[in-house]
């Protein structure tokens, strides 16, 4: 008697399969997303693509190598400029602290990042740089700054870009402002600088006589030379109010607001500074302005007291943000 043997497969029901099915699908959607032009999903392992955009980094640094070295040289040498040592590492923090997200990024966005470092490298084909002068210099690091931005699209994609755009955009703080345009900024706060010392003379009473930038005292004359418009202690006011906003205030207005302070505060905080300076060498020594380290590094104690006015405006920003909009209102 032949015996048959019954194989039996447990089958599951279709209804389960399909809610499977489905729950495959949207995750597959989920990891893998389709976003259109600005953004893919990534073809290749996150890994791979770190260390590609480690070397992508790596070879657009070299391409730029000379300009960098003078852009670092440029800002040792000149106090206008000194800023920029700072801004590379402050990126880097920036970018550091969403590391996560950005090492974590399921997609590219492989067009829009090859058209923006294809518009970087023909800027610094325009900068020619034979001779690097201040304002081919500015062109040359820009077009480094963009082929960054390039980069980062290229290899996290647009929603990282946005992400991170603060400590993107920051890195234009690199760029060195073109000689027409430091000019005016220098000769803006030349003048307010002036403008606020005649007005603190009036204040406290000293005899003087002025003559466009020059003030005549009792024995001592000065002139608000463009080195005492405070360029310097302005450029890092303004980078440390734009940390400021991106870390402790939410709303548009109170960023401006903090910002706007930053113009008359650096301008009184100059005026302060040459009165000082002014009036010791009139009644003490004039040495206190031609030979002293007062005049060398006087500028420091009153650049921390511009930032502790800094931190009590953002305080009170804070505080006015936090109350509720129909408390504004009224």
């Amino acid at each position: 008697m032949r015996q048959s043997h019954m194989y039996t497969s447990v089958r599951e029901p279709r209804s389960h399969r399909s809610e499977a099915g489905l729950r495959h699908q949207a995750a597959s959607s989920v990891v893998l997303p389709k976003l259109g032009l600005l953004s893919y999903a990534l073809p290749w392992r996150q890994g791979q693509r770190n260390v590609f955009a480690l070397l992508l980094l790596v070879g657009v640094c070299a391409w730029f190598w000379a300009p960098i070295v003078k852009l670092f040289a440029l800002a040792s040498e000149n106090e206008h400029f000194s800023h920029v040592l700072l801004i590379p590492a402050l990126t880097s923090y920036l970018l550091f602290m969403n590391r996560t997200t950005i090492l974590t990024s399921h997609t590219w966005s492989p067009l829009v990042g090859l058209l923006v470092m294809a518009g970087g490298a023909v800027c610094y084909w325009l900068a020619d740089g034979r001779d690097w002068t201040q304002d081919r210099l500015a062109v040359a690091i820009l077009a480094f700054v963009v082929m960054c931005w390039g980069l980062f699209l290229f290899s996290f994609g647009a929603g990282c870009f946005r992400k991170d755009l603060f400590a993107l955009v920051m890195l234009f703080f690199m760029v060195p402002l073109p000689a027409v345009f430091l000019d005016e900024v220098i000769g803006f706060l030349q003048r307010g600088s002036a403008e606020v010392t005649a007005f603190l003379f009036s204040v406290l009473g000293v005899p003087v006589f002025r003559e466009g930038f020059v003030f005549s005292l009792s024995h001592f004359t000065i002139y608000v030379a463009e080195e005492c418009s405070g360029i310097r202690s302005f450029l890092s006011l303004i980078i440390t109010a734009l940390v400021a906003d991106y870390w402790f205030l939410k709303t548009w207005w109170a960023r401006v607001a903090l910002v706007a302070v930053v113009v008359p505060l650096a301008i009184v905080k100059n005026a302060f500074r040459i009165v000082g300076l002014a009036l010791l060498a009139n009644y003490v020594d004039p040495t206190y302005i031609t030979d002293s380290a007062l005049h060398r590094s006087g500028g420091i104690p009153l650049f921390l007291l511009s930032l502790v006015v800094l931190v009590g405006v953002v305080w009170l920003l804070r505080r006015y943000e936090r109350r509720p909009a129909s408390t504004i209102v009224q």
